[in-house]
């Protein structure tokens, strides 16, 4: 037994395309007339029998008559067994008559006349020496030659290695190849001895088949080179061709999951390896294939229930037939590859093999052990498992947590749920209590795990948590942001619907927590909640805590301001503050608060009021840094970002959008990622420098995040300040359908129009035009009254009045628009260069201004002056579009004008 070649439709190729190279070269030798022997070595599976049936189909293309026999452990003590059988075969379909047949015959009585156990006086020198001038007068007398395979040669009998010897001491004189695989680890040390001799003295070639390269393996699989499963095969495998057939054709199974004998056709090879095992040796095997890939004598002796002298010495068996291998410690063994560990797993008896699991258990407590390497005995110990496991269960939960092992963090913790609630009291405490349940929904949340923490749910709730109302409560009001967080709105409404008609009938208090999560997880998951709803949440806050109330009143605060009512805005965020600052006596907000401050902080970002939002921000990032709230990462970090921004703290936006853009990512928010984007292009146009690639693309086959009011207004901020203004328009005045705009909320709505505008100048629109924009984002201010608003309403109203040439009156707008923005915005900063640029155009009326512009910059003014395009020009000059846009800009505030037409005459009364 013990066979482990690889069968199937293309048995007759080999992907070892070098070594068949070199033994067909042998071939063509023996072919010649002259003799050869080689020696083919390999772990199991290495490819040595598909590596010889494709010799064979050479050596028959090439005219030799090819004898192939085959060693195994049943008839290892029968002489001569795999030339006998070669012979045999050979002599029933060979046509060679006379002398040839008659010395085979005569050969094959030789080699069956010894009996098997007969004594060694028998090998003596005369003998080999009679069957050698038999098998020189026999088959090597063949025309063409002949081709001698003998196959898994460490099963070899002694008789048939003293032959062997033979040949490679005293060769034929005719055209005989000899060719002998073997396992080198599974081999006689006196075959491996007479072999290297051979290999020293030139008369044996050894070919060693090591492991496959990558590209092989793919060849092996019929892969592509690039095939994205391939690397996980293939360091798994280690490039051993039977267990990258067997890992492929088993699929995503791994571990002890892996069960050869049905995912696999390759599963009865491995398993032949042990057929003759006996039963002490066979149960230490098994014991092994429990206690892991890795284990010590002395833990297998307790497992398999037996001494630890008879342990070593199965041990000593395996070893002898390269099942395991010892490693550098003493006493510490390893499977020669998982793939038979997990054969073995499978095939020891399933309710011996669970009071296996419990003695190892039991061991490895005793001593001490790490709970990551008991739990995997405690899950598979059936009917054995004790209520003190499940402390046990939860450390390894933990354990996984801190190595950011998340998945597995929550396999341990749902055994950990499961096995306290069936062997509890109910009124002892779970050691998977609230901390650790938490922190394990924490690290799925950091990786977009909703699928994991969806499946955890049922059984958190099932536990100590979910007990009483308030405590249940709290439970689902948390699991249901953390899953609107991640975007799936559905799943954490559908979790608060179910849960709200029990928790109002039980208690005031709980019903009105998950009706504000309601609302809550719509804005956590990008939605806007309706107004109405919202109102009358707030209206049904009476006596409820200061958080809750202000949960509700931060949410009726966001509606109003996307509704444009400013007023009610006002007062409901005024009120959200109060109550949330109420209970900030220094320690850190809670999962609730977090929420509710992010919600407060983003509101009064809106209205403008940068100061109150930076620190209702930065109180909530602190609490969620110290919890590890990975799912609020994303929208706060944004929060800030975009208010660094709007307060001219640049880089300080660019680092918090850059964290939340790399944490949005791992969660598979695109919308955050987009307003990152955003945020990150809009600030670095106002440090003069073009936005770098985002680090990592959106993936294959998922459509691009539509483009939100505020991302268009960031985005066009940047094209303006790049001298872009026809991409700005693109991004502000919808014409494709893909990436349509809706109307700006009232909020944003007089700084789109005084973008608009802005971009309108540069693009040489009539003044009729400009004066449209400025007009709306008039009404648009006022309608909301904010200041900020104002300001860009005094912005568009300088534009409308530039293009009119009215440069005295422009620069007091942009002036007075400076004053209401302040210096440290980009939107100030804006105001402030137009107001010079418009200064300097009044007080040069009479001087055209020209002799500020660079030697380049005069040239493109020149050639607008005649009434050029910028194609035109692009090509006089040999540069690109861009190029000349940038150079247009630079000319425009250098000079005090706004559009190429007020260029033309101005280069046309310079003359």
């Amino acid at each position: 037994m013990g066979i482990t070649t690889i069968t199937g439709p293309n048995t007759e190729t080999t992907v070892r395309t070098a070594e068949l190279a070199l033994l067909t070269e042998l071939v063509q030798a023996a072919r010649d007339g002259r003799p050869a022997i080689a020696e083919v070595t390999g772990d199991p599976g290495a490819g040595k029998t598909r590596l010889l049936t494709a010799l064979a189909k050479e050596a028959r293309g090439h005219g030799l008559a090819v004898l192939h026999g085959r060693c195994s452990e049943a008839e290892a003590q029968v002489p001569f067994h795999p030339l006998v059988q070669a012979l045999t075969i050979w002599q029933g379909a060979a046509t060679e008559k006379g002398a040839v047949a008659a010395a085979t015959a005569a050969l094959v009585d030789a080699l069956t006349d010894v009996p098997p156990g007969a004594e060694q006086s028998v090998w003596r020198s005369p003998f080999f020496a009679g069957v050698r001038r038999l098998l020189t007068a026999g088959p090597a007398a063949s025309p063409g030659g002949v081709l001698l395979v003998l196959d898994d040669f460490h099963w070899a009998d002694p008789g048939s290695a003293r032959l062997v010897e033979t040949l490679i001491r005293w060769p034929v004189d005719r055209g005989l190849m000899v060719v002998v695989a073997h396992r080198p680890r599974q081999a006689p040390v006196a075959l491996r001895a007479v072999l290297q001799q051979g290999g020293e003295l030139g008369a044996v070639e050894t070919i060693a088949l090591g492991a496959l390269p990558a590209h092989r393996c793919a060849e092996v699989l019929g892969l592509s080179a690039d095939a994205p499963e391939l690397p996980r095969l293939y360091a798994h495998s280690a490039g051993n061709p039977l267990y990258l057939t067997a890992l492929a054709e088993a699929g995503s199974l791994t571990g002890d999951a892996l069960d050869l004998w049905t995912s696999s056709s390759l599963g009865a090879r491995l398993l032949a390896e042990t057929a003759l095992l006996a039963d002490v040796p066979r149960r230490v095997a098994h014991a092994s294939a429990v206690l892991g890939s890795v284990f010590d004598i002395d833990a297998v002796a307790e497992v398999a229930e037996t001494s630890r002298d008879e342990a070593c010495r199965a041990l000593s068996e395996l070893r002898r037939r390269d099942l395991v291998r010892s490693t550098a410690q003493p006493g510490v063994l390893v499977f020669r590859h998982p793939l038979l560990r997990g054969c073995l797993y499978a095939d020891a008896d399933a309710c011996w093999r669970s009071g296996a699991h419990r003695r190892a258990r039991d061991r490895f407590a005793r001593l001490g052990l790490p709970a990551l390497d008991i739990v995997p005995h405690i899950e598979r110990a059936g009917s054995g498992i004790r209520p003190e496991d499940a402390e046990v269960l939860a450390a390894a939960a933990r354990a996984c947590v801190q190595a950011g092992r998340a998945a597995e963090a929550a396999h341990w913790l749902t055994s950990a749920l499961r096995l306290s609630r069936r062997t509890g009291d109910g009124r002892s405490a779970c050691p998977a209590g609230t901390g650790l349940w938490k922190q394990v929904v924490r690290a799925l949340a950091a990786e977009g795990d909703t699928e994991r923490i969806v499946a955890l749910r049922a059984d958190v709730l099932a536990g100590p948590d979910g007990r009483t109302p308030e405590l249940r409560a709290r439970t689902v009001a948390f699991l249901a942001a953390v899953l609107a967080a991640l975007g799936h709105d559905e799943e954490a409404q559908a979790l608060l619907a179910a849960e709200l008609p029990a928790a109002q009938a039980a208690s005031a208090g709980a019903g009105l927590l998950l009706r504000v999560h309601q609302q809550l997880g719509k804005v956590l998951a990008g939605h806007v909640p309706a107004r109405t709803d919202v109102e009358v949440l707030v209206h049904g806050t009476d006596g409820a805590d200061p958080v809750t109330m202000g949960g509700a009143l931060g949410l009726a605060g966001l509606c109003a301001v996307l509704d444009g009512d400013m007023c009610a805005a006002e007062m409901s965020l005024d009120a959200a503050a109060q109550a949330l600052d109420e209970v900030d006596s220094g320690r850190q907000a809670g999962d609730q608060e977090a929420g509710h401050l992010l919600v407060l902080s983003w509101a009064e970002a809106l209205m403008g009021w940068y100061g109150p939002a930076y620190g209702h921000a930065e109180r909530a990032l602190t609490a969620v840094r110290a919890r590890g709230d990975a799912h609020f990462l994303p929208p706060l970090l944004d929060t800030l970002g975009y208010v660094h921004y709007q307060s001219g703290r640049l880089a300080d936006a660019l680092g918090a959008v850059q964290e939340g853009s790399a944490a949005a990512r791992a969660m598979g928010r695109g919308d955050h990622v987009a307003l990152s984007e955003a945020i990150t292009a809009a600030a670095w146009a106002q440090l003069g420098r073009t936005s770098p690639r985002p680090a990592t693309t959106r993936p294959l086959g998922r459509a691009p995040e539509p483009r939100t009011p505020l991302n268009a207004l960031l985005l066009a901020e940047a094209a303006l300040a790049a001298g872009e203004a026809g991409t700005a328009l693109e991004l502000l005045l919808p014409e494709r359908e893909a990436w349509r705009v809706s109307e700006p909320v009232a909020v944003f709505a007089a700084r789109n129009y005084e973008l608009l505008a802005a971009a309108v100048v540069q693009t040489e629109a009539d003044a009729d035009t400009l004066d449209a924009w400025a007009e709306r984002a008039a009404e648009a201010a006022s309608a909301v009254g904010l200041v900020e608003q104002s300001g860009h309403a005094l912005l568009a109203r300088g534009h409308a009045l530039m293009g009119r040439e009215l440069t005295a009156e422009a620069a007091r707008c942009y002036e007075e628009a400076q004053r209401l923005f302040g210096d440290s915005s980009p939107a100030g900063a804006r105001a402030r260069e137009l107001a010079r640029s418009a200064v300097r155009l009044t007080t040069r009326r009479d001087s055209s201004g020209l002799d500020e512009l660079t030697l380049r910059e005069r040239e493109v003014a020149d050639l607008a002056g005649e009434g050029l395009k910028t194609k035109d020009i692009a090509g006089r000059l040999r540069v690109s579009p861009r190029t000349v846009d940038v150079h247009l800009t630079h000319i425009y505030s250098k000079l005090g004008v706004n559009s190429r037409a007020a260029l033309v005459r101005l280069m046309a009364l310079a003359g």
